[in-house]
């Protein structure tokens, strides 16, 4: 079935509605454009920077093939923007469909109590990724520096993830505190030490202590799980030499060390 077709395109927009989302962001830049016109007011009625909210309209003019705004020139108080024919057509569909949305899931509710919540538990299952370790949160702290910025997402039980970015990715997926995000991991990235129990220091931001509950042993390297306080489970790619050092075995404890440069954040869009 074409995955463009009404019924996934409107699937998609329930699945990643809960939080703010790019694609949302965009379009409500768009609606602010158009009551305010001027992108500077816009963007800050929108908390996005002007670069950003310039990005923004050319992401969606690529998107649209044509162009949905134009600048006005002259006038007391300088040039302005508005939108273009294609714009409004685009801005209407957006505001029409926000409302038919919320009357639907008004009787949805109705309907049927407690459906909506259910509406997060499908989205995490709807989430695709290669990484092996894929943690879900919410973001607790930004910490914006002019070239990399410290996202801690709080992921469940006294477990944070901490996650370094640029400011332009953090702008693209409009993370701010209260915001859900993904934090994903590849397996290769994690190493795996003994139970530090704050015996040594090391300069990786993200230490998780735990139980092993699962090691796959192959010819060269072995895939161990650790189950952390709370339930959440990372994994690690190392050595079967790795393995005797340490002396991982099921049932003991090891720490697992990650880099806050190796956390990659993914928002549902």
């Amino acid at each position: 079935m074409d995955k463009h077709q009404p019924e996934h395109l409107v699937q998609s927009f329930l699945l990643g509605s809960r939080q703010t989302r790019s694609g949302q962001r965009r379009l409500e830049l768009l609606n602010k454009l158009s009551s305010l016109g001027s992108l500077s007011k816009a963007a800050k009625a929108c908390g996005m920077s002007y670069k950003g909210a310039w990005q923004a309209i050319e992401a969606m003019t690529e998107a649209a093939g044509e162009k949905i705004v134009i600048a006005q020139k002259g006038g007391s108080g300088g040039g302005g923007m508005e939108l273009t024919e294609a714009g409004k057509q685009l801005l209407n569909a957006y505001l029409l469909f926000q409302e038919q949305m919320q009357h639907w899931m008004r009787h949805l509710e109705e309907l049927s109590p407690g459906v909506l919540s259910q509406l997060d538990i499908m989205r995490k299952i709807s989430m695709k990724t290669s990484a092996r370790n894929l943690f879900h949160g919410t973001v607790k702290s930004v910490k914006k520096g002019e070239v990399n910025c410290e996202v801690v997402l709080s992921v469940g039980k006294e477990t944070e993830v901490v996650a370094q970015v640029t400011p332009s990715s953090l702008e693209r997926l409009g993370l701010d505190i209260g915001s859900e995000a993904y934090a994903l991991i590849k397996a290769s990235w994690v190493l795996l030490a003994e139970d530090i129990d704050g015996k040594f220091k090391t300069s990786a931001r993200n230490q998780f202590c735990g139980k092993v509950v699962e090691m796959e042993q192959g010819a060269v390297n072995s895939d161990v799980t650790l189950e952390l306080e709370g339930g959440n489970k990372i994994s690690a790619i190392v050595t079967n030499e790795s393995v005797v050092t340490l002396g991982l075995e099921k049932g003991g404890k090891a720490c697992a060390l990650v880099k806050a440069s190796h956390v990659l954040l993914a928002v549902a869009d």
